[in-house]
């Protein structure tokens, strides 16, 4: 079953990339992507990282909340397909709608709110994931587990980013921001949920 689930978030990262090298080289782009293909691309690319970041969380409850604690073994594989999947996200804007003006990309993000967040989640997603190099773990020592919790304002800064780029009112993204809400009342609520979940088991 673990072998499994590993296959399956192996997948679930790297099947959406072969799909759109397919499109990209043999699809019709402006049929896939609309009449703004390079905006819905580079909307795709951070929606995917969104989506394996919501399960990496969702993952990250139910070990918590079942003593799953082999899935925490899944936890980094996650954590890395999204980090590359944000990535990719990041860069096509500056490549593809910036064409690599740096310039544009800091005074784009200082004016814009949206971008702020977004990028202050990748920040807060990347801090983590390059503190688990073990030689930074152990020079981290205690201070590690503390630069992790950095994680969970990221999903909530990512969700924020999400919802604001949309402009609108949609299903999706008020999804989004309801799951956005589960995390921090986990962050903040975990051990009185775990308390009353084994006191009910008693019963």
């Amino acid at each position: 079953m673990f072998t499994f689930l590993r296959l399956a978030i192996h997948c679930a990262g790297l099947l959406p990339l072969l799909w759109l090298g397919y499109v990209l080289n043999y699809g019709d782009i402006s049929l896939i992507f609309g009449a703004d293909p390079i905006k819905e691309l580079i909307h795709f690319l951070g929606l995917t990282a969104l989506y394996l970041f919501t399960a990496l969380f969702s993952l990250r409850i139910i070990n918590r909340l079942y003593g799953k604690g082999r899935l925490l073994a899944l936890h980094k594989t996650l954590g890395l397909w999204g980090l590359f999947w944000l990535s990719l996200h990041i860069l096509s804007y500056l490549a593809l709608e910036l064409a690599f003006d740096y310039h544009l990309f800091l005074s784009e993000i200082i004016k814009r709110p949206y971008l702020v967040a977004g990028m202050l989640g990748f920040l807060f997603f990347l801090l983590p994931a390059t503190s688990s190099i073990p030689i930074l773990r152990r020079k981290l020592a205690k201070n590690w587990f503390i630069l992790h919790q950095l994680s969970n304002l990221a999903i909530v800064l990512a969700i924020i980013h999400y919802y604001w780029s949309t402009k609108g009112i949609a299903l999706q993204p008020l999804i989004f921001l309801v799951f956005a809400f589960m995390v921090l009342a986990w962050k903040f609520f975990s051990n009185q949920i775990i308390a009353y979940k084994n006191k009910t088991r008693q019963f």
